[in-house]
């Protein structure tokens, strides 16, 4: 899809921006006392998908048996579940955050292979989250009477403290400056004070939410559309949720937030975050307002996505060294590489491989292995573009 279409929606959606902004956001509260207690939860969202065995050899070509859909599976269950320690260093300056990780159960029930997608907050909650993970035992998933591997996405953990919530007066003073700053139009100024703060290792998760959605609304003046979308989802990641009446922003400045990253994705080319983003819109209360509004958006998605044309996804990659992507469909390559690239792990549905990455070179996925993700490892700050194929 065009450039300019993306960017139009920019403009239109932003022209409600800053209204929006000054009307849903709640302010700021005073932190209640620290409580004595603390405690460190897991949050797991369990998937259904099996993964045949990982054959870990580079292919020059693309595999030309096709895999069939599996009929009888059985998921994997949980027999174990270790929760994360807190790290006692981040328990004693009150410092709260999560970890996304993905992982994969294999046929005997043990956890493989975990891999951390995002996180906020202290490092320490990285190595806590995936010491624990791997800790984890299920009862394998069977496939036609067999064990067989599993694939697990998007499962967050959350670091929080007991009874802590609000922000504190050093805090408060501290963002109100940031704020001030960004308010007078010295953007700049601005962005400088919001790294001082993230910089903090007191922030709890009420304060993390507050920073990240200025973070977003600096990177949208600054048009880095990389760093609003992080921000935005990252912010939503640690808002808390309507379930357990821990919310820091109300609904209705959440379903913004998904509206704004749906446009901001589609300009990315990220189509299946986008699809998903709506699907979560779709699902909440009295917001056909802004359904109706970014309709039409999803539709030229959809329209995108089904065309004669491939879709181009421009890359960085981070300081980590992984990168993640949803694919919606079943051929992609690589071009333009700029850097070291090293492999490329296609977790799908009901199958997972993993290869070295050739340039030009096209991988045909089964339309049976159902929808795929990619992590493709590489040096850090290495650039290319992940190439979706039209068919034909």
């Amino acid at each position: 899809m065009k450039q300019d279409l993306w960017k139009k929606a920019l403009r239109t959606e932003y022209s409600a921006h800053e209204n929006i902004v000054k009307r849903t956001q709640p302010s700021l509260v005073l932190a209640a006392l620290l409580a004595t207690g603390f405690t460190a939860s897991a949050a797991a969202q369990e998937l259904s998908i099996p993964c045949d065995d990982l054959e870990e050899k580079a292919l020059a070509e693309s595999k030309a048996d096709e895999v069939e859909r599996i009929s009888a599976f059985t998921p994997a269950k949980p027999l174990k579940r270790v929760d994360p320690k807190y790290p006692s260093q981040a328990i004693r300056k009150g410092r709260e955050g999560w970890v996304r990780l993905s992982y994969v159960i294999d046929e005997e029930g043990r956890v493989k292979d975990p891999v951390v997608e995002d996180f906020f907050g202290s490092p320490s909650f990285k190595r806590s989250a995936l010491s624990a993970v791997k800790k984890w035992q299920y009862n394998p998933a069977i496939k036609d009477g067999e064990p067989t591997q599993q694939c697990h996405q998007a499962v967050q953990m959350d670091f929080a403290i007991s009874g802590k919530s609000g922000a504190t007066r050093k805090f408060i003073k501290a963002y109100k400056d940031a704020e001030e700053c960004f308010n007078a139009g010295d953007v700049d100024a601005a962005d400088e004070a919001l790294k001082e703060l993230l910089a903090w290792d007191t922030l709890n998760r009420y304060e993390n939410t507050w920073l990240l959605n200025l973070e977003s609304h600096i990177a949208s003046k600054q048009g880095d559309v990389e760093r609003e979308a992080q921000s935005l989802t990252r912010l939503l990641a640690s808002n808390g949720s309507k379930r357990f009446n821990n919310m820091v922003f109300n609904e209705d400045y959440v379903a913004y937030a998904l509206q704004r990253k749906i446009i901001l994705d589609a300009q990315r080319g990220y189509y299946a975050e986008a699809l998903k983003s709506y699907t979560t819109l779709q699902d909440m209360e009295a917001q056909e307002k802004r359904i109706g509004e970014i309709a039409p958006l999803i539709s030229q998605i959809e329209e995108s996505i089904a065309s004669e044309q491939n879709l181009t996804v421009p890359v960085t990659i981070g300081s980590d060294g992984n990168w993640f992507h949803t694919l919606v469909r079943s051929k992609f390559a690589f071009g333009n590489i700029q850097g070291e690239l090293d492999t490329v792990e296609v977790r799908c549905d009901t199958h997972r491989e993993k290869f070295t990455v050739a340039e030009a070179h096209v991988w045909q996925i089964p339309n049976s292995w159902g929808q795929c993700q990619v992590m493709v490892k590489g040096d850090s700050e290495t650039k290319f573009d992940l190439i979706e194929v039209a068919k034909g």
